[in-house]
């Protein structure tokens, strides 16, 4: 936080005094210029009084001064911009520059599928080496085709989880394998291009929502895509809308609903048939009903895959094979839905709050529609 104070300081210190510079820069030059035609004018009055120069003499000369007095302005005018468009450069370069931390080693391989056991051994992360430590010797066994949901409280290390599995970032102590094999021998793209991932925020294109499907799969077909909106449960929806496949979703999807948009990338994902399925918080933001849809995209998707689903909203997580209550980097509980009921530990004063919570959203709707009417 300290660090992040000094930083945002600095930057306003040094966005101040260049936006002074720059406004200060145009009104100096035409102050000059200002002066240098009144002394010209004070002068050439004088000369004129006593016959050394003629009214149009002066008036020549003013001219000329304004003559060189425009493109002076416009060097004015271009040098602040010169400036600003110098300071964008700077950081897009330095960005260009920036050396990635996660490459690929020298003998990486590509393989084939990544359907298959993944550990984590021990695993150790941190994002900066002053921070809090996320993960401390994080350990993690998941079998071929488990449905492993990670719940807790915020920043206790689920999206980490994840991040490390999908090799956004890699373990500073431990290591991670897939298949048995470190997955630091597989290349990125290899490991990346077999993940599949919904967001709790999904990102569409503009264009088409067929467009937007495809980009799952560039080379699928028109039959691939429908039926893949059928499996997420989206063909539904797509089928009321005036153009259906061909209706134009707006800049980021801002044509559609939240919940449409969800529906279309888990599509995407669904077309992809990823061997590692990840949700993270994809039921967040929508209602009940396509909640409900969403499920049941999900269960199709999940399927004989190795699936992770981050969730806040327990209702989504039910069926999952085992249900990790992650806090402070460590696995405080792990077990079935019912057994983690059955204990009355952590997860189950989650769950009871979050019902209670729900029934009394239940009931207050209840009240309000009764007063309505």
């Amino acid at each position: 936080m300290l660090e992040f104070a000094s930083l945002t300081d600095q930057m306003y210190d040094a966005g101040f005094r260049a936006a002074w510079l720059s406004a200060l820069f145009l009104p100096v030059v035409m102050i000059i210029s200002a002066f240098a035609l009144g002394s010209v004018i004070w002068f050439g009055g004088l000369q004129a009084q006593i016959g050394g120069m003629t009214i149009g003499g002066i008036q020549a000369f003013i001219s000329y001064i304004n003559f060189m007095i425009w493109p002076i302005q416009d060097l004015a005018r271009v040098y602040a911009e010169l400036q600003r468009s110098i300071a964008s450069a700077e950081r897009i370069f330095s960005l260009l520059d920036t050396k990635p931390e996660i490459y690929n080693l020298p003998n990486a391989t590509s393989p084939q599928s990544l359907a298959g056991d993944i550990s984590f051994e021990q695993v150790c992360f941190y994002y900066e080496e002053d921070e809090e430590v996320v993960l401390d010797n994080f350990s993690l066994k998941v079998s071929r085709g488990e449905t492993i949901a990670l719940v807790g409280p915020t920043g206790g290390g689920k999206s980490t989880i994840v991040n490390l599995l999908c090799r956004f970032f890699e373990p500073r102590e431990g290591r991670i394998l897939i298949n048995e094999s470190d997955y630091t021998d597989f290349t990125l793209e290899s490991i990346q291009s077999k993940i599949g991932i919904v967001l709790q925020t999904p990102h569409l294109f503009s264009g088409t929502i067929e467009e937007n499907i495809r980009y799952g799969k560039l080379g699928a077909s028109r039959e691939e895509i429908v039926q893949a909106a059928k499996l997420a449960g989206a063909h539904e929806f797509i089928k009321t809308l005036d153009q259906g496949y061909q209706e134009d979703v707006g800049e980021g999807g801002n044509l559609l609903s939240v919940g449409q948009k969800q529906l279309i990338s888990l599509a995407r994902a669904v077309l992809r048939k990823p061997d590692i399925f990840i949700m993270d918080e994809a039921t967040s933001s929508v209602d009940t009903i396509t909640e409900s849809l969403i499920q049941h995209g999900m269960e199709n998707l999940m399927e004989d895959r190795t699936s992770f689903i981050i969730a806040h909203r327990l209702s989504t997580i039910k069926k999952a094979d085992r249900i990790l209550f992650i806090k402070d980097g460590e696995i405080a509980e792990a077990g079935s839905h019912r057994e983690l009921l059955k204990n009355k530990g952590l997860y189950y004063r989650l769950y009871t709050q979050q019902f209670r919570k729900d029934m009394a959203l239940d009931l207050s709707a209840s009240s309000l529609l009764s007063t309505n009417s």
